[in-house]
């Protein structure tokens, strides 16, 4: 037991000291001199993987001497292969193309090492597909259809995937190791600093009047609480604590209670501004800025956002329930008068990324004011411990997405050298003769299944590095198709029978598992047709005039209005089941932009509407 003690305290201790030296050598370099990209790349990884080896065993519960020994001779030679890269970069980078025997015994035990850390924090699928696109290169005249081909050496393959640019070290790690842990430091300084209780309580005071006010809140607080997350899971074990039991407490079954919740923290994910890693990889792939991805983000979070408070307000309706009692609402001015200063440094830092500035600075310069911001109130300081663990949060957070961002570029570098992007596309636009919906649904099937065991930054790079290129050739504009991709690898959590968002949130609604994943999936209905839209009407992603915008948005908010009054059964009052159709084929009619699908949409909308107008007026009226 003493033992098994101290492990832990090592562990815990070299872990502390490779965060700390991951800040300094992150924030140092941003702000005077950055070392050779080359090397820069690898410290960064090299570190992250060291973290992921000491705080997550070889075998998982089990830190017994053997395991340590293992996990420290790892973290070892991870040291020592920085060392072999650094003590000679230039010499190192001159290789590529013709490298060493000792180059490929040094790149195989790193790449082994590697994907041993992807095993302990996104488990199997994702390291058995990056095994496979790795190693079908070499093995590739023994396999069949579009994976035939010549085979290469093992020698090429490590050069490809750990020496050159282009394998491990190419845009994910890059994107990770420029911009990403400077955003996660942020949003771990401002979750520190107390804001999910403001949104909560924001939300609340916002909401909390109206009917079913609890859910709403949660609608509202998880939306401003998972676009600084970032995670969906994490999002609902925030805010789920307190929202889930007002649900429960106001007269929402259980699972509906749940499934409100992931619901709205999986949309958290889609909002702007922070979003999550994806979005930096989007960008840095697309050669777009950051700021200009989540202003194309803006709108289809939008909707998605809006499509679940209609169905949480339209079963609150149904089920007649009543708005929080008034001492239990907080007052408005006074929540904002208390902490609505914590929203300044998220306006700053879109600011600073629509008027040009990069994304390192602006949330560096972020960082900075919500610091000072938060030594303004009693309740936001926090003391220099305090600060430090947020800080060093920050890091510890960052390494699981950059080892999967390591992976990632393993996928990348496989299918690169193999052409079996290029392949793929040609194969898929052959077997569905042209049509762009049926390729779509692929696209979906294989994000949402992949969802299910992956994060949402693994399946949007393995997904958009087969399946990106197929869409963009057949027409899709490419912001679209990239986004495509990434909002099937978010809902894919709260898509059953593998739903780990709202199975977490079921957890805290003491629900069914398989209940509340079931109704998740139909409240989180608009994000599976929302990609479907913006696919077809791009000027959802802000491409176009602003007249084309402006329309798209009132079209698409009209579908996701009808989509949740279908689903719910309710317009002015109960639907019948043929008006329910009539309004689900509407929102169907109304995902092509085209002019004709939007007039008949609105019109079987109209039509709708007016039979429940007459229907309610009849049923008020008094009998002659």
């Amino acid at each position: 037991m003493q033992k098994s003690k101290l492990q832990s305290n090592a562990r815990a201790q070299f872990v502390l000291i490779c965060a700390l030296f991951l800040i300094m050598f992150h924030f140092t370099s941003a702000i005077w001199v950055k070392p050779n990209s080359t090397l820069f790349k690898y410290v960064h990884l090299g570190m992250m993987i060291i973290i992921v080896i000491m705080r997550r065993p070889f075998l998982k519960g089990k830190p017994d001497n053997l395991v340590c020994l293992i996990d420290f001779i790892e973290a070892a030679f991870i040291l020592f292969s920085c060392w072999y890269v650094g003590h000679d970069v230039s010499a190192f980078a001159l290789r590529a193309g013709n490298i060493s025997e000792t180059d490929v015994i040094v790149g195989t035990i790193f790449l082994l090492i590697l994907v041993d850390a992807g095993r302990r924090t996104v488990g199997w699928i994702m390291i058995g597909l990056a095994s496979f696109f790795a190693i079908q290169n070499v093995i590739s005249d023994h396999l069949f259809s579009i994976f035939k081909g010549p085979s290469i050496s093992w020698k090429l393959l490590v050069d490809c995937l750990w020496v050159r640019p282009d394998g491990v070290f190419s845009s994910p790690v890059n994107t990770i190791s420029s911009y990403v842990i400077f955003f996660m430091v942020f949003a771990a300084v401002l979750n520190a600093s107390g804001a999910g209780k403001f949104f909560i309580e924001l939300a609340q005071a916002v909401a909390g009047r109206s009917r079913g006010g609890p859910a709403k809140t949660a609608v509202i607080a998880s939306g401003c609480f998972g676009s600084i997350s970032g995670s969906p899971i994490s999002n609902v074990a925030g805010t789920g604590a307190i929202t889930i039991p007002l649900m429960k407490k106001m007269g929402y079954p259980n699972a509906f209670a749940g499934a409100v919740e992931a619901v709205a923290s999986t949309g958290g994910a889609i909002m702007p501004p922070l979003m999550g890693s994806s979005t930096f990889i989007i960008a840095a792939t697309l050669s777009m800025s950051y700021g200009e991805v989540i202003l194309c983000a803006l709108i289809p979070a939008l909707l998605y956002y809006i499509a679940v408070y209609f169905m949480v307000d339209y079963r609150a309706a149904k089920l007649n329930l009543e708005p929080l009692k008034p001492e239990e609402v907080p007052n408005l001015k006074e929540t904002w008068k208390k902490g609505g200063q914590l929203v300044f440094p998220l306006l700053l830092i879109v600011v600073l990324l629509l008027v040009g500035f990069s994304a390192q600075f602006s949330a560096m310069v972020s960082t900075l004011v919500l610091i000072g911001i938060t030594y303004t109130r009693s309740w936001t300081r926090m003391d220099g411990a305090q600060l430090m663990n947020a800080v060093i949060k920050g890091a510890l957070d960052t390494s699981k997405v950059a080892v999967v961002a390591g992976i990632a570029g393993i996928i990348i570098g496989g299918v690169s050298l193999s052409g079996l992007a290029l392949v793929f596309a040609q194969s898929i636009v052959k077997f569905n003769g042209g049509q762009l919906w049926l390729t779509l649904i692929l696209v979906a099937i294989a994000a949402l299944v992949l969802g299910m065991g992956m994060t949402s930054a693994a399946v949007y790079i393995t997904v958009a590095t087969l399946m990106a290129p197929t869409l963009t050739k057949m027409g899709v504009v490419p912001i679209a198709a990239h986004m495509f991709v990434f909002y099937y690898g978010v809902i894919g959590t709260i898509t059953p029978p593998v739903a780990m968002t709202a199975y977490t949130a079921a957890g805290l609604a003491d629900a069914s598992p398989s209940k509340t994943g079931w109704i998740a999936f139909r409240l989180g209905a608009a994000g599976y047709i929302v990609p479907f839209m913006f696919v077809y009407g791009p000027s959802l992603l802000i491409q176009g005039s602003p007249v084309e915008i402006i329309i798209s948005f009132i079209t698409a908010l009209i579908g996701v209005w009808a989509l949740a009054s279908a689903l719910e059964g309710w317009v002015l009052s109960k639907a019948s089941v043929v008006e329910r159709l009539l309004l689900g084929a509407a929102a169907l009619l109304m995902i092509d932009t085209g002019t004709v699908t939007d007039f008949a949409g609105v019109a079987v909308i109209a039509l709708v509407v007016a039979f429940q107008w007459f229907k309610k007026k009849r049923a008020v009226s008094p009998t002659v």
